[in-house]
């Protein structure tokens, strides 16, 4: 089995991450999670219709959450995400050419690059470059998506923000997971 698109982009430094994120980032086989978040969004149209529209979380807390995590055997991932009644999918893998060294997210119809930061601490993620389909998009009209990933004792925990430098920010959700 190929090691996930986190163990080729990060090598070595796959091994300082906390044990909750090694594991749901270093899966051989399918996993279920479970879990629950608070999510924040402010109020407007546009926020709104971004998040309707991609199926992101709608605002609430104590939201339960489910992740599966489908390994394709191949060194990628696709992950089923469901917020109560919201559900948004994306698949996962290691650029190559000039996104070598990024982690790609095939979120139909974008294709987003996060650079990986990994420390003891955490993993952060921060979105870099996107395309519609194969065609680049402006950056100054990317979205500012960071996305810090943690464990506190055997729960996988998440935070992640999501904005657009035009409209501001459209949503905010952190929660913890725990493997099924």
């Amino acid at each position: 089995m190929p090691p996930s698109p986190f163990q080729q982009l990060l090598g070595d430094s796959f091994a300082m991450l906390p044990e909750p994120v090694r594991r749901l980032h270093g899966l051989s086989a399918d996993a279920m999670t479970e879990g629950r978040a608070d999510i924040t969004s402010p109020r407007g149209f546009l926020p709104w219709l971004i998040c309707k529209l991609s199926g992101l979380p709608a605002p609430g807390r104590d939201v339960p959450v489910t992740v599966e995590f489908h390994v394709d055997g191949r060194g990628g991932e696709f992950w089923r995400r469901r917020f109560a009644a919201r559900r948004y999918q994306s698949g996962f893998s290691a650029g190559t050419g000039r996104y070598a060294g990024l982690l790609c997210e095939r979120f139909f119809p974008y294709v987003f690059f996060h650079k990986l930061t990994p420390s003891d601490k955490g993993l952060r993620w921060d979105l870099v470059h996107w395309r519609l389909l194969f065609l680049p998009l402006p950056r100054r009209l990317m979205p500012i998506a960071v996305c810090f990933e943690s464990g506190d004792d055997d729960r996988f925990v998440f935070d992640i923000d999501a904005a657009f430098r035009v409209i501001g920010p459209v949503v905010h959700y952190r929660g913890w997971l725990a493997q099924q």
